[in-house]
């Protein structure tokens, strides 16, 4: 054994995080200036849809080429990273869009309860409400699988095998708040709350269900639900081709102002009842048992 190794001989959990990363941070670097050189892609707007589908595409074949490199060195098996393969759109996916769509409704729902959310009419209408309609909906589902398969699919079982599964989940899930804070405009403490404790959320189904199925489709939902459906700003924007026109009124802390619903200090509650109703449905019993299998 040594400093590189463990009993078994193989590399440490942290030197294996460590190529990870340097896989994904050089491929990353090499990707983004090939798009520069041959797109020239300019400014514009934060929250449109093919943006954010692009730039998921830029993470996710850096980290998906990263994670097929260290299977082959570890000798695992997708399922080992909790990748759900070919049950990706399966019942657990479907089980989570509805939750999804029940937290951020929920949250929305606390905030016009307290007077804070009104709708006013419809901010689209005929073709461009069906392809916006389409584009929010890949663009969401982009969102949860490539932010998911980055944070919570190598990152967390293998900073699991080093520090054990919840240290582990804490660390990034702070670093996942910490992420959206520092590299979205117009942030402030409520958000990295926020983000981390759902990041925390996320990993919480991984250690229930043992796939990211669940919160994939949670993530999406409630983005989808966030921007789209109900209208609400995010890092200080509206969605580009968003479906309400929408009135926030009230405190920052009850509608989140410019950072939108998921800065809401409503959104407090919905975690905390998030939590409760994934303990009912998957009671301690069942997840060691789902564990040991």
């Amino acid at each position: 054994m040594s400093v590189l190794t463990n009993t078994t001989g193989q590399l440490r959990a942290g030197w294996r995080l460590l190529i990870w990363l340097a896989i994904v941070a050089c491929l990353a670097a090499v990707l983004q200036l090939a798009v520069d050189a041959i797109f020239h892609p300019g400014g514009g707007a934060f929250l449109d849809p093919v943006r954010l589908i692009t730039n998921d595409v830029l993470i996710f074949i850096p980290a998906l080429i990263a994670v097929i490199v260290m299977k082959r060195i570890e000798h695992r098996n997708w399922s080992d990273y909790y990748w759900p393969g070919r049950d990706l759109i399966g019942k657990l996916f479907w089980q989570g869009v509805l939750w999804g769509l029940a937290a951020m409704s929920l949250n929305v729902g606390l905030i016009a309860a307290f007077g804070g959310y009104r709708v006013t009419g419809l901010a689209i209408t005929g073709m461009p409400l069906l392809r916006f309609s389409l584009l929010w909906l890949l663009a969401a589902f982009a969102i949860g699988v490539v932010e998911e398969f980055v944070f919570r699919s190598y990152q967390l079982r293998t900073l699991a095998d080093g520090i054990g599964f919840w240290p582990a989940a804490s660390v990034l899930s702070i670093i996942f708040g910490a992420l959206h804070y520092f590299t979205k405009p117009n942030e402030r403490w409520e958000d990295w709350v926020s983000v981390s404790f759902i990041a925390l959320f996320g990993c919480f189904t991984v250690r229930c269900t043992g796939t990211l199925a669940f919160i994939i489709g949670w993530h999406a939902a409630f983005d989808w639900a966030a921007m789209f459906f109900w209208s609400g700003r995010n890092a200080g924007e509206l969605g580009t081709g968003h479906l309400l026109v929408t009135r926030w009124s009230g405190s920052d802390r009850l509608t989140g102002g410019i950072l939108g619903p998921e800065a809401s200090w409503m959104m407090s509650i919905v975690i905390v009842l998030s939590f409760v109703g994934l303990t009912v449905l998957y009671p301690a019993g069942k997840v060691k048992a789902r564990a040991a299998g």
